[in-house]
């Protein structure tokens, strides 16, 4: 494995990953399990969730079929085809072919996240959302598997109800830059919901508020890995401010990829779940002073006009995550600070400081 690999492994908390799952991960003994975008943040995490597995914890090990449009680099093949991960390439704009092996398990999880990303190509983000969501529930259905997909707190909007339960309907715009993403993502969750009653089709969708941690690309242009930048850089960090500032809840991916796992082995059919942290909900300069704070930095900011695919954002996200406690066991083991730590060790080694 080269220096990057080790960095990536070292920064990744997967003790935090299972404890989240904990006994249910059994599981997933000799399943075979067919996952989309597994080349994207989480995905990363996953496979090393499944790698971490298949060395250490399953008696037999599952086997990983994981799509993406591309086949990862060598040193990623290298390191990840003798446990059971097999990668697959597929354009997931075209819906995926039925395959000849049994499947006990199928996760639609890729998709356009970062908004500036999806401003610039909304028809992909449309595409990849929902015909990767009708070609896996079609293969869950004929495997008679398992299904999840990966649904987004942007279905909310701006909601009046905080913390916001999955029985809040949020009024979402289909006219604006941001609607490409949250339009879709809540048709995809109307795609899980009729397959599973027309069809009978064990299948429900989470919702995923605000991960990060180690993985997320300096080019994401979200919040986190923008601090992380100006933190490597020691440039003044450009903080997006209309009339007042969005307040957030952020959960270390460590949480979100926990709650996937649990969702994926309890989840209800045709329910939904929230999959993040209560609290603390805070604004943008609350949290470059936690991390200030947690860290000994001393990172500066300034506010500034925000670009228009952010003049729409929802100004409130904060998620009620009741319900995933009480249905799917799903605990968030880090705190906040403990998530900065780890993403802001892992991104000084990897960071170049790029001005956003």
């Amino acid at each position: 494995m080269d220096n990057f690999g080790k960095i990536m492994n070292n920064f990744y908390n997967l003790k935090a990953v299972l404890d989240i799952i904990g006994d249910d991960v059994q599981k997933l003994n000799g399943k075979t399990i067919l996952w989309t975008g597994t080349n994207g943040f989480l995905g990363q995490w996953v496979l090393r969730v499944i790698k971490y597995l298949n060395q250490f914890v399953l008696e037999f090990p599952c086997k990983l079929l994981a799509y993406d449009m591309y086949i990862p680099e060598q040193n990623q093949l290298k390191e990840f085809s003798d446990f059971g991960i097999f990668f697959h390439s597929h354009d997931l704009t075209l819906k995926l072919p039925q395959l000849d092996e049994r499947i006990d398990f199928v996760v639609h999880m890729a998709g356009i996240a970062s908004p500036t990303h999806y401003k610039k190509k909304p028809l992909q983000t449309i595409d990849v959302t929902l015909e990767g969501v009708r070609g896996t529930l079609e293969i869950a259905k004929s495997n008679n598997a398992r299904f999840l997909f990966t649904s987004s707190s942007e279905v909310y909007q701006t909601a009046t109800v905080i913390p916001t339960p999955e029985t809040y309907v949020g009024a979402i715009a289909s006219n604006n830059e941001r609607s490409c993403y949250d339009v879709s993502k809540l048709m995809a969750e109307n795609f899980v919901y009729v397959y599973s009653k027309n069809y009978g089709l064990n299948a429900c969708s989470v919702r995923i508020f605000n991960s990060f941690g180690p993985g997320i690309s300096e080019h994401d242009s979200r919040i986190l890995p923008r601090i992380a930048s100006a933190a490597k850089s020691g440039k003044i960090l450009n903080i997006y401010k209309s009339k007042i500032l969005p307040k957030r809840t952020y959960c270390p991916t460590a949480n979100t990829v926990g709650g996937i796992f649990k969702a994926l082995i309890n989840g209800k059919k045709s329910e939904i779940y929230n999959i993040g942290m209560s609290d603390p909900e805070i604004s943008v300069d609350q949290l470059v002073d936690i991390v200030n704070e947690t860290l000994k930095l001393n990172i500066k900011y300034e506010f500034i006009k925000p670009m228009s695919v952010y003049a729409d954002e929802p100004l409130r996200r904060c998620p009620d995550i009741s319900k995933a406690v009480n249905e799917i066991g799903y605990v968030p083991k880090l705190t906040l600070e403990k998530g900065i730590i780890d993403f802001f060790g892992w991104a000084e080694q990897v960071y170049t400081g790029i001005d956003h």
